[in-house]
């Protein structure tokens, strides 16, 4: 008999235990300990009060992770993971719960709720589609691992006024894509760093969002790119772009992994220029969304 509990009415052992039997098998190692598991709820924003978790025959056999935030005014909702124990699978567990935690939203008020998923993994495109998600974009993780003998973005770089704050320095601007994968919003973007580009009149004309990684002698490890952005109907978006990535990914002398984070394929300036630069991919996912207001 398979039952549905939120998240909060059981123990972390327990969600624990649901997410490591969800995906096991998965196309990467997703095993937690406990408090590896508590870790990532906090950092992502997952609320264990809106979460659900199947219990088969009293074992836990599968979860799905959610939360809420309000963006650009309407409550958005994320599934920020969906798993089935290798046994229940296609048995309707996924169904169920994805249906409790649609029921979740309409008690919540959420206005859109959003998910992504691995490209090629159909089955659970096929039920997200069946529960009313929609794709709207690919979202790319592309990847450079070595160093680089020059600034590959130089180009007109020089001519902008570049400055380096934190995410919530994006948040004011008439052109912050508020409605970007969950992990990658301002918002989203936990310890991150961004950097505004502005003309020569001082107006703020673009932006990146991006987070620095260092190892455990603080040499810089990795930099993860999550949004880079040009202000709509700029005739030099791909100059401003240039200005942006000549700041994230430098120094550029550094051997270390630059690479993008769920960065959508319809940034077709910023995907062309991180392609020339010899960034190659090594994962896709679709970023889908659902109307909760229908």
């Amino acid at each position: 008999m398979i039952t549905i509990k939120r998240l909060s009415e059981c123990t972390m052992a327990e969600a624990t235990e649901a997410w490591n039997k969800g995906f096991e098998g998965y196309y990467a190692d997703m095993t937690a300990t406990v408090e590896r598991f508590v870790w990532r709820l906090g950092s992502e924003g997952i609320s264990p009060s809106l979460s659900v978790v199947a219990f088969a025959d009293g074992e836990p056999a599968g979860l799905v992770l959610t939360g809420i935030r309000t963006v650009a005014g309407k409550k958005v909702a994320w599934n920020g993971g969906t798993g089935v124990a290798s046994a229940y699978r296609r048995r309707g567990v996924g169904k169920a719960m994805m249906e409790a935690v649609l029921q979740i939203y309409r008690e919540e008020g959420v206005a859109i709720a959003t998910l992504e998923a691995i490209s090629h993994n159909e089955n659970a495109i096929a039920l997200y589609r069946q529960m009313g998600y929609e794709v709207v974009d690919r979202l790319l993780f592309l990847q450079h691992t070595k160093g680089f003998a020059s600034n590959p973005f130089a180009g007109e770089a020089g001519r902008y006024q570049v400055r380096h704050g934190i995410p919530h320095d994006v948040r004011p601007l008439s052109f912050c894509v508020h409605m970007a994968p969950w992990q990658t919003q301002w918002a989203g973007v936990r310890d991150g760093e961004a950097v505004l580009v502005s003309d020569e009149r001082g107006e703020v004309v673009g932006y990146a969002l991006y987070k620095r990684v260092f190892d455990d002698n603080g040499r810089l490890a990795a930099i993860h790119l999550h949004q880079c952005v040009a202000a709509p109907h700029r005739t030099d978006a791909a100059a401003i772009m240039r200005a942006a990535l000549s700041h994230v990914f430098a120094p550029f002398e550094a051997v270390c992994k630059r690479s993008t984070f769920n960065f959508p394929a319809s940034n077709e300036t910023a995907v062309a220029l991180l392609r020339e630069a010899g960034f190659t991919p090594f994962l896709e996912q679709v970023y889908m969304t659902r109307s909760m207001e229908a």
